[in-house]
């Protein structure tokens, strides 16, 4: 689920925490936003399917063409080449790169007392990004990660109940709580992995 206002891809992980959603996916969202955005600023010879059709959708066309231009070329020194060959992406490796930066910025807050105190009362991590964290965090540290996944879960699943119970009185709605249920189980849409 998209954020409400805007959050700059290097803003620190403190600003997107209060967001109520995996703070690790929201400024992985935000950076792959702003390659999209801006894509000059971040030159590409290889896209896989859903980065080619994010710049051909959403990029200004004057900043697109240069890109396109270098995949062309790019793909004419592949002569003979599978088709089904499918180079890694260039804009995959920086989004990677840049979650791999935000994670290591979450295990450096996690030794702080207050923050991670604040993170394993009211924070909120993807099952994804938690079993990353786990795997960088000292053993004290995974254990309040964890914490975090089931507090989460089980208020998701508390809500899911309620709007079952909703859903059978036939009342409408409920996108919400589904939304992030589907952050919670697979990231924020988008995210590509």
């Amino acid at each position: 689920m998209r954020p409400q206002t805007a959050l700059s891809s290097e803003a620190p992980l403190i600003q997107a925490l209060a967001r109520g959603v995996c703070p690790i996916c929201t400024l992985m969202r935000a950076f792959q936003n702003s390659i999209v955005e801006s894509p000059r600023c971040y030159p590409a010879t290889r896209l896989c399917n859903f980065h080619a059709w994010s710049l051909a959708g959403s990029s200004p066309a004057i900043e697109a063409v240069p890109i396109f231009r270098a995949m062309f070329q790019a793909s004419k020194a592949r002569p003979g080449a599978e088709l089904t060959e499918v180079p890694s992406c260039d804009w995959c490796v920086a989004l990677r790169e840049h979650e791999n930066e935000r994670l290591a910025e979450f295990s450096r807050e996690m030794k702080r007392e207050r923050f991670a105190s604040w993170v394993g009362q009211f924070g909120t991590v993807c099952l994804y990004h938690a079993d990353r964290l786990s795997e960088i965090v000292p053993k004290p540290e995974a254990k309040v990660i964890q914490q975090i996944v089931v507090n989460n879960q089980e208020d998701l699943e508390r809500q899911l109940t309620e709007l079952n119970a909703r859903l059978h009185r036939g009342e409408k709605g409920g996108g919400s709580i589904l939304g992030h249920i589907t952050e919670f189980l697979v990231s924020q849409r988008g995210i590509t992995r």
